[in-house]
């Protein structure tokens, strides 16, 4: 039993070694290549161009597709409602929601240009 725990050490010690040299070589041979990093915004971008890109992105990507899906969704609940008041009304604040969730999106989108006018630039 005991060279047994030893036969389990000594081999653990040697793969344990076996990997930190391959660890050192591998961190070595990356030492020698050179990274090239590049622009992920394309270069001479300004505060001012990535906030519109970022809310056109929000905007347009994001709050209309997801806005119009839960329009769908509550068509849908008033389509199978079966006249139940309480399935219509699930529906009818599904849809409300939705408008009002556009319209948040619409008066985020026009805080760019409120902005843009308050620092003066066009």
């Amino acid at each position: 039993m005991n060279s047994m725990i030893k036969t389990v050490r000594k081999n653990g010690v040697i793969g344990g070694t076996a990997l930190y040299s391959l660890f050192i070589s591998g961190i070595a041979h990356a030492q020698s290549q050179s990274i090239t990093l590049t622009d992920p915004l394309g270069g001479n971008e300004t505060f001012l161009s990535v906030a519109t890109a970022v809310g056109g992105f929000i905007f347009w990507d994001i709050a209309m597709p997801f806005s119009i899906i839960m329009v769908l969704v509550g068509a849908f609940q008033l389509m199978t409602s079966a006249g139940e008041p309480e399935k219509v009304s699930q529906g009818r604040k599904t849809i409300m929601y939705a408008a009002i969730g556009f319209a948040i999106a619409l008066i985020a989108g026009g805080i760019t240009n409120i902005i843009k006018s308050f620092i003066g630039v066009s």
